[in-house]
């Protein structure tokens, strides 16, 4: 199932009880085929009671982060091709990479509780990511991976939306088992954590596409105004503004942001963008409709007001679904089990 470049990283071990501790061993001693590398924080585990395991120690650290680059660390220097993490030390998680070593970078989780869902959806949306749940450690690595991660400066829970922002950022594929049934150990993040995964979500793309769509805004606006005072009819005047705000918004993301090539992916992209460009104006014009209507009675001054009220809203909105829809990166799978 395993051979010798398959090794399995145990940080903070040495928190566990001792009997849990042997009572895991014995669980993926039993699990691996042949003699494979675990590497954890524990002095006490003697190598002579698991015969498929060659036990490798590094020095425990209580910050987890640092402790989980160490072990990347020194999986890679002992030349590991695939490394496996755990959710949970408990026996009956021991062996759940079994079916899945001929495979990637993997994560195996289950539903998410609220505040993993919120965390997880916020930092999709700030890094263009499509996972499910951030916060499970039933991972495999690929060396390629490791590499990576090993260099960060991830620390607490926040790590874990990291470390996938960070592949995602550079085109290595995931894959994520999601399953209904989950037994496993359920972390649970606090405000602390939940705002720090959510900052650290930010990255460099993210960062420019919000001046972009800032800049694009401000093209819309006044665009919109300058037709307006033109004497164009409101449908129109958003029609225009939308189409050329949109098309400058699309040219830099696409070729400059996130560097796309080829003439036909993006012209294929092109064409969703302004289809969904075409339905956010036919909404924006739908909201006015609506406002002015239950208004007996507004002056100019106040149709301003009500026309910037709909375009920040209607941008709002339209930005979770560009995310998801144009720009959001395909590097993570998502299996339903």
């Amino acid at each position: 199932m395993n051979g010798p470049s398959v090794a399995f990283l145990l940080p903070e071990f040495v928190n566990q009880k001792s009997a849990q501790r042997r009572q895991f061993l014995d669980r993926l001693n039993a699990a691996v085929a042949c003699k494979s590398i675990v590497l954890l924080d524990s002095n006490e585990e003697n190598e002579d009671n698991w015969s498929n395991l060659m036990i490798v120690r590094f020095a425990h650290i209580k910050l987890f982060g640092e402790s989980f680059r160490l072990g990347l660390s020194a999986a890679l220097d002992l030349g590991a091709e695939k490394i496996v993490t755990f959710e949970g030390y408990s026996a009956e998680n021991a062996g759940w990479f079994t079916d899945y070593l001929n495979g990637g970078n993997l994560i195996e989780t289950g539903k998410r509780n609220f505040r993993e869902m919120l965390v997880t959806e916020v930092a999709n949306l700030l890094s263009f990511g499509n996972s499910y749940n951030n916060f499970s450690f039933n991972r495999i690595l690929t060396n390629q991976a490791a590499g990576l991660l090993k260099d960060t400066k991830l620390n607490s829970k926040s790590f874990l939306v990291e470390s996938i922002n960070i592949l995602n950022t550079h085109g290595i594929p995931t894959t994520e088992i999601i399953r209904e049934e989950y037994g496993k150990d359920n972390k649970r993040i606090n405000l602390v954590e939940m705002a720090e995964s959510i900052v650290r979500s930010f990255n460099k793309t993210s960062i420019n596409y919000s001046l972009i769509s800032s800049f694009s805004y401000l093209v819309n606006l006044l665009m919109v105004y300058v037709s307006l005072s033109l004497g164009f009819f409101y449908p129109v005047a958003v029609l225009l503004g939308g189409e050329i705000s949109g098309l400058s918004n699309f040219i830099v993301n696409e070729k400059i942001n996130f560097r796309n090539k080829g003439l036909l992916s993006s012209a294929y992209r092109f064409g969703k963008f302004n289809a969904f460009i075409l339905a956010v104006v036919a909404f924006d014009i739908f909201m006015i409709s609506i406002i002015s209507k239950y208004l007996l009675a507004f002056g100019r001054t106040d149709f301003s007001i009500i026309s910037t009220f709909s375009i920040v809203v209607v941008s709002a909105v339209s930005l979770f679904f560009t995310n998801k829809i144009i720009w959001g990166k395909g590097n993570h799978q998502k299996v339903f089990l």
